[in-house]
């Protein structure tokens, strides 16, 4: 990736994260402000940083990567509807996660991916266990 490529995609993770420095990046990005510089020096961003990002802003990476298309995904539709009904519980977690400063909210959300990682791993395992079942029955 050429520097004014890496470059521009620092521009557009600063459009979609709503900052306009760097200094205010590399705290979204939870990277320290040389870590960045560096990676404006090589050239280079780690590919799973912007997938991250995309990903959690709902952002499309041919926009990311190339300034092609729409910046945002569509949203599916009962998806859109459902955001606008919050319960009294998931209201309250709102109010309280923007009171958080980044850093924070940046802590809440890796254990929620967390939290979900983990969910569909033990799907998985529930999965490969009925499999076994059927293949080794128990005696």
């Amino acid at each position: 990736m050429s520097s004014n490529k890496s470059i521009e995609i620092l521009g557009r993770l600063k459009k979609i994260t709503h900052v306009k420095t760097d200094s205010g990046l590399s705290e979204v990005l939870g990277v320290s402000p040389q870590t960045l510089s560096s990676w404006k020096g090589r050239g280079r961003i780690p590919y799973s940083i912007c997938m991250e990002v995309a990903q959690a802003r709902g952002v499309s990476l041919d926009w990311l990567f190339g300034g092609q298309g729409p910046m945002l995904l569509q949203v599916p539709q009962p998806l859109v509807e459902s955001i606008g009904r919050l319960t009294e519980y998931e209201e309250k977690l709102v109010l309280m996660f923007r009171v958080l400063n980044r850093s924070d909210q940046r802590a809440v959300y890796k254990v929620i991916e967390e939290k979900q990682q983990l969910q569909r791993l033990n799907e998985k395992v529930k999965e490969l266990s009925a499999c076994l079942e059927i293949v080794m029955p128990r005696v």
